[in-house]
């Protein structure tokens, strides 16, 4: 009798998953959409002081790539 239960609970889980994929994937392609028609969001306060920052990183070590995204060291 436990197998059974074990076995029904695994089908729904399965497609509960199953169903958060395509609902995230609906969500990433109509986000995408909307970047397209309208642009993206206007800078934030934060997201101008961050790359204030960087701006100033990089003019004191300007040796270092600061760009530089998923390299190895």
């Amino acid at each position: 009798m436990r197998s059974k239960i074990t076995e029904m609970g695994t089908l729904p889980r399965f497609w509960s998953r199953v169903i958060d994929r395509i609902e995230y994937a609906v969500t990433s392609v109509r986000l995408a959409i909307r970047d397209r028609i309208w642009g993206p969001e206007p800078a934030t306060l934060a997201d101008r002081q961050r790359e204030a920052q960087k701006e100033k990183l990089q003019r004191a070590f300007p040796a270092i790539d600061l760009d530089r995204k998923g390299q190895e060291r």
